[in-house]
């Protein structure tokens, strides 16, 4: 019988929030950025009080419902990534990564059925039907720095105790089998293992120069929304709707991982390096809705509210990895992969996650003569949104204490926070528009030492161009992100041990375009 590993993810949290939910992409399933079509993104990722674009049906259900005509459109675009980190004083070698990408950010269609015209009645009912990508998970994150108290391999020291069978089978089997972890006699008392790498807690404790550490994180995939939304428009005044959502994981994370004796010349101190490499693939989908709302209090000024529900997502997660060490023993270099201990296979654990409600408000004021569509004129827009990350759940039937673990450390490690859209357009000959927008995400994570003091609040910067003429319009729109972050690597059961966490610079330019036709 084939037999395959579970790991739970008591031992796992920190490469779930250190390697996956926190450094790089800042709460893996709740999204820091703006989505949506180009237009969306170039007024900030802007929708709630506003309505009119297909990104309405995945910001506020209830801006479908303008539409009278039907449209399809499709999005391209390139984001280019990087980040310049600081470990353990290091900030100028092996500390900047860059990661670019192609995407298909949103693809849709809007059909509206026109039943009446009046200011009493139901005028018609919109349905939407389409994709968007919600977070893009494209990102690298490199640093290096000089430890003198602890290794990587400590954590696999600290599994041999505290450890499940799939966890020591990606880390502890690997070093037991390359010789890096020894069982140590003392003088006195028990045998104890130790890892031949640790500069504090070797054996004899050999490592007086420390090690060299280098690491590298390469990410890729995206959290894709599918959605359908329908949306009714009554007297043109008020505007109701709802969306159910299938949100999409497609997640690929490697992370290598090297250190070296910083005292190379000294080749009899039972440790020269070792290289470990870790690969994850996670999929997984999610169930969720919107509820919203949009009014026109006249025909310059809009409200816009919605609420969207916690998000149930059923994931797959699917692990590998490999070690290779040089204990300095006459040996060589020796290696060691997970799967020559697992019968071939991967280590696979399955899990639930709800990731949090949230709810915002947004308003629109227009501005010109709107009865001349020829005349210049246009809008400025802004939303406000509230998500407390600290309410996102693990969901474990089959073991109620990790799950409760886990679940307290988010509560400790994250907070809520409220985030900030604007946008503003001006259209000329009711065939060009000129957009700016600006979007502030707030600070998602506590104050607490686990974070290192990093505020990782974000600020997003976007602008573009529009063209709409007989049936058919293009929207091209660049944005630049900007914000602070932090990556632990690892932690070590004795938190004296455990580096402080590499403070990250993020930035992404993100290039974009969308083409429609209406129909």
């Amino acid at each position: 019988m084939i037999k395959r590993l579970y790991p739970l993810l008591g031992g796992l949290f920190i490469s779930v929030t250190a390697m996956a939910q926190s450094s790089n992409d800042a709460l893996l399933y709740s999204p820091m950025q703006p989505h949506g079509t180009a237009r969306t993104q170039a007024l900030g990722g802007t929708g709630v009080g506003l309505g009119g674009d297909y990104s309405s049906a995945h910001l506020n259900p209830a801006g479908i419902a303008i539409f009278k005509t039907g449209e399809f459109h499709i999005s391209g675009g390139v984001a280019i990534t990087q980040n310049i980190s600081t470990y353990l004083g290091n900030g100028s070698l092996d500390n900047k990564g860059n990661r670019s990408n192609f995407q298909l950010p949103s693809l849709g269609l809007v059909m509206a059925t026109n039943k009446n015209d009046g200011k009493s009645t139901w005028n018609n009912i919109s349905f939407s039907l389409g994709i968007e990508r919600l977070a893009n998970y494209n990102n690298e994150i490199t640093i290096a720095g000089n430890n003198k108290k602890s290794s990587l391999s400590d954590v696999w020291v600290d599994d041999i105790f505290d450890g499940s069978d799939a966890t020591r089978a990606l880390g502890t089997d690997l070093s037991d089998a390359t010789g890096l972890t020894q069982d140590y006699q003392p003088p006195t008392g028990n045998k104890q293992p130790m890892s031949l790498a640790s500069p504090s807690r070797q054996i004899g404790g050999l490592l007086p120069a420390g090690i060299q550490q280098r690491g590298t994180l390469k990410t890729e995939g995206g959290l894709n929304e599918y959605t359908f939304a329908i949306g009714g428009n009554y007297g043109d005044r008020l505007y109701i709707g709802a969306s159910i959502n299938l949100p999409s994981i497609n997640y690929k994370e490697t992370l290598s991982w090297s250190e070296d004796d910083a005292d190379e010349a000294n080749k009899t101190n039972s440790f020269g390096y070792f290289d470990y490499y870790k690969n994850l693939k996670r999929t997984g989908l999610g169930f969720g809705g919107k509820i919203g709302i949009l009014y026109k209090v006249s025909d310059h000024f809009r409200l816009g509210g919605t609420f969207v529900t916690p998000t149930w997502y059923s994931i797959h997660d699917s692990y590998t990895s490999e070690l290779y060490s040089d204990i300095e023993d006459g040996a060589g270099e020796v290696p060691a992969k997970s799967v020559d201990g697992t019968n071939g296979y991967a280590v696979e654990y399955d899990y639930g996650y709800t990731a949090p409600l949230r709810a915002a408000a947004g308003a629109s004021y227009f501005f010109g003569d709107l009865s001349q569509p020829k005349t210049t004129q246009g809008f400025i827009t802004a939303d406000y949104e509230y998500v407390n990350q600290s309410s996102g759940k693990f969901r474990m039937s089959d073991n109620k204490g990790t799950e409760n673990s886990l679940n307290n450390n988010i509560g400790a490690i994250y907070k809520s926070a409220s985030n900030i859209r604007a946008g503003a357009e001006v259209r000329f000959q009711a065939m060009y528009a000129v957009r700016l927008g600006f979007a502030a995400y707030g600070n998602p994570y506590s104050n607490d030492g686990y974070n290192a003091g990093v505020d990782a609040s974000r600020k997003v910067y976007s602008g573009g161009l529009g063209f709409r003429n007989k049936g058919f319009y293009a929207d091209a729109t660049y944005s630049y992100t900007q914000g602070k972050d932090r990556y632990q690597p690892y932690t070590v059961f004795d938190a004296a041990y455990t580096p402080k966490a590499a403070a990250l610079d993020y930035t992404r330019s993100n290039i974009m375009l969308t083409i429609g036709f209406k129909f």
